[in-house]
Parts: structure tokens; sequence; C-alpha cells
């Protein structure tokens, strides 16, 4: 029987930011399909009024469709996605099997747009919104790592998307988050390189130390960057970028000369 309420997809949501995304759409009377790799992370709200619970690995073509159809036989419409489901490590990218960074833009990057194609005819009829979680650190792409370039190529793609939709009435939106207190916080302080036997062991060692040093002191509460993406959901000016606790050194340095910051990089890590 279809819902007589609102209703939202949101990706990566067992846990962290994609709970509290999911959490707060559900305490502002949407109807909410959180879903994620692992359905057991859902016990808690498993069969609650207002939540359904799905298994959804977004690298997966035909899991993205299967969840589509859920929706539509199920709910019956789909007004929102928030495109939460995410990956972080910390490796060489050039001497790593070349898997790692693929698997990191097919959940990255490739996962948003398959849940977009999948319930594309959804949005359509619903004249829906769309928001792509980005990262503050999009424009600053930092060695020893993927997510930067992953999250790059999201906000890409993204533009891309928006401009192809605006006709239909589908508006997307990125929520560009700095520091946010989660698991994926916490490991910044003790990152340890991805490659076993590694050649860059030691600049890795050195970067990870310079990372450690810097780890942002007020990370947001996953709370507060849900109210930013329920915002970007459902605000009537329709912004393209939302932002919330992006750092300002960071800014400054995405904005710097290529090969000046490559010097700086480099320098800062054998400092």
């Amino acid at each position: 029987m279809p819902v007589d309420k609102p209703s939202v997809l949101v990706t990566g949501a067992g846990r962290g930011l994609g709970r509290a995304i999911a959490n707060l759409f559900h305490s502002n009377g949407y109807h909410v399909i959180a879903t994620d790799y692992d359905e057991s992370l859902f016990a808690d709200i498993t069969g609650q009024e207002g939540y359904t619970t799905a298994a959804l690995d977004v690298t997966s073509d035909a899991a993205a469709d299967n969840v589509a159809a859920m929706i539509k036989a199920d709910i019956g419409h789909l007004d929102v996605i928030v495109n939460n489901a995410g990956i972080n490590a910390f490796y060489p990218v050039c001497e790593a099997p070349t898997q790692m960074t693929i698997t990191a833009f097919e959940i990255n990057t490739f996962g948003a747009l398959r849940t977009i194609r999948a319930c594309l005819d959804l949005l359509i009829e619903s004249k829906g919104r769309v928001v792509n979680i980005s990262s503050e650190s999009a424009p600053l792409r930092t060695p020893f790592q993927s997510y930067a370039s992953s999250k790059m190529a999201l906000e890409a793609l993204t533009d891309a998307m928006r401009r192809e939709l605006l006709p239909k009435g589908v508006h997307i939106a990125i929520v560009r988050p700095g520091a946010i207190k989660t698991e994926m916080f916490g490991e910044i302080a003790h990152l340890k390189n991805a490659v076993e036997n590694s050649r860059f062991d030691s600049d890795f060692g050195k970067y990870a130390k310079g990372v450690a040093k810097r780890v942002p002191k007020h990370p947001s509460p996953p709370a507060d960057v849900a109210a930013v993406v329920y915002k970007a959901a459902t605000d009537p000016k329709k912004k393209v970028l939302y932002k919330i606790n992006n750092d300002f050194a960071l800014a400054v340095l995405s904005r710097l000369p290529t090969k000046f910051l490559d010097k700086l990089l480099v320098a800062n890590r054998n400092a």
C-alpha cells in the first residue's frame, strides 16, 4: 500500500552520518528507506513505523535496481535521495593495486550515479531532490589517498546530472562537510599504509605523523551535518553547494598555484 508521506532514500545509513541523516528526516515526517551494505546494521530500527530497511551494495547496478523496484512497489513514490555511502583509505595511489582505487571510486563516486539512475523515473515523477555528500577535501588532492579525488569526480558528475535533470524539475545539490565526529574521523590520527611492503613506507610514515599533528580540533557532530543535508534537500532556494565546518587553511591551499602547492606539500611532509 503506497505511503502517504514524503519519502527519502539514504545510502550508508547504518551508522555515523548516514544514520543521523535518516533519523532527522524521520523526525521531520519522512518515510525513510535506510540502506547499507549490511542490513544487520538496522537491527534497532527494522520494523519501526516510518522506516523501511534494505541491503544496498552501491557498487552493484542490480542491487540499486532491486531497491528502486522495492520503493516503487511498497512505497509508491520517492521524493529525496541522499547519497551518503562512502569509504576512505590511505595508501600510495600510484603503487597500490589498481582495484583498491577503483573500489573507492565505485563507492564514493559511482554509487551515487547508480542510485540516481536506478531511481530516475521515481525522481522525475516526483520532481524530487538529490543530495550528494562530498567533502571539503575535494578541491585539495593530497598524496596517499584517493578519497578527495573520488569526491572531486562526484562533484563533477553532480554538475553534469543536475544540468541534465533541471528541465525535468529534479534538483541535485552537493553538501561539502569538513571533519565529522565519526569512526572515519577517529582513524585519522592512526593512519597505516594499506599497501604491504610499500616503496613509500618512509614517506607515508612522515605523512601520517603530519596528519596526526593537524587533526581538526572541532569536528562537527553528525547531527549538525545532517541538519545541513536536510536543508539542502528542502531549501526552496535550491542552492547548488552547501558547506559546514570547512577548514579555512584547506580552502586557501586549494587556491594556490599547482607547482607551488606541489613543493609545499612535499616540503611539509619532509619537515
